[in-house]
């Protein structure tokens, strides 16, 4: 997202005229940047450590590698995205749960071993989230719900295939079993990999590229909720209160109800400043 500015102007201090703010958003909150000094909104890669212990020190732009600043560290808030970063870390790992099941299961079945696994799918750790989750996402939420008939078709093999190598139908139950694991089990991962791959696709996290003079750098963000133009009375300087006091330039007062901190970026940018 390229944008056309006009030249910067210091609004520390009291503005003598109107400001055109970019809005962006950090997980149910919204802070403001002069629009003025923005140059470059850009999606993020979707392998951008773009917070966290691990956050990136620079982001590339058009070749040249900015200081990156990440907005959640530095103003103590949560990405809305924080969800999506906890699937792709749990999902993998109730993958494997149900091939680790299956394999449990096989092996009862063959030298006749106890099975201490999950039989209801409501109860294995998988399903304990799965039935009390619920997406926001209208791709997220169908997707999902393609789990469930799979997954409770192959917690309900126990019962049936135990029960009938317990009446001597040990040939039958295992081939019941290989007949599940190539067509149940197969697409219970399919659908295991694609949400994996939905989760990363939906965090569409931003860089927006910020510039003044000689100095610039990329501020990490969930997102752009809008361009306002803010008149001057409607712009107060002062700091107030919070995590993002030390940075905040000004607050502007959008309406009756709604007051947003504008960012002074610099004091991010210079010298490696630390975490608020």
């Amino acid at each position: 997202m390229q944008l056309s500015m006009p030249a910067s102007r210091n609004v520390a201090a009291a503005p003598a005229a109107d400001l055109e703010v970019l809005l962006i958003r950090l997980g149910e909150r919204s802070f403001g940047v002069p629009l003025a000094q923005v140059r470059y909104v850009a999606p993020m890669p979707a392998d951008f450590a773009s917070r966290g212990a691990a956050v990136a020190d620079h982001f590339v732009f058009e070749g040249n590698p900015l200081t990156y600043v990440s907005l959640w560290d530095r103003l103590g808030q949560d990405s809305c995205y924080a969800e999506y970063e906890e699937m792709r870390t749990m999902l993998p790992q109730r993958r494997q749960d149900h091939l680790d099941w299956m394999a449990a299961l096989e092996d009862s079945l063959r030298s006749g071993a106890s099975f201490a696994k999950a039989r209801n799918p409501r109860e294995c750790a998988f399903g304990k989230w799965f039935y009390a989750y619920r997406s926001q996402d209208r791709r997220l939420a169908l997707l999902l719900g393609q789990f469930e008939q799979p997954h409770g078709v192959i917690h309900g093999l126990a019962d049936k295939l135990l029960g009938l190598a317990e009446h001597g139908q040990r040939s039958e139950a295992l081939r019941m079993f290989d007949e599940a694991h190539d067509t149940t089990l197969a697409k219970l991962m399919q659908l295991f990999d694609a949400a994996q791959r939905l989760i990363v696709e939906l965090q569409r996290r931003i860089a927006v590229v910020v510039a003044d003079g000689d100095e610039a750098c990329a501020l990490g963000a969930d997102g752009i909720r809008d361009i306002v133009t803010v008149p001057a009375e409607r712009i107060k300087s002062g700091k107030g209160g919070g995590p993002a006091a030390p940075a905040t330039a000004a607050l502007i007062v959008l309406d009756e109800r709604n007051v947003v901190p504008l960012i002074d970026w610099r004091t991010f940018c210079a010298a490696g400043a630390e975490p608020a």
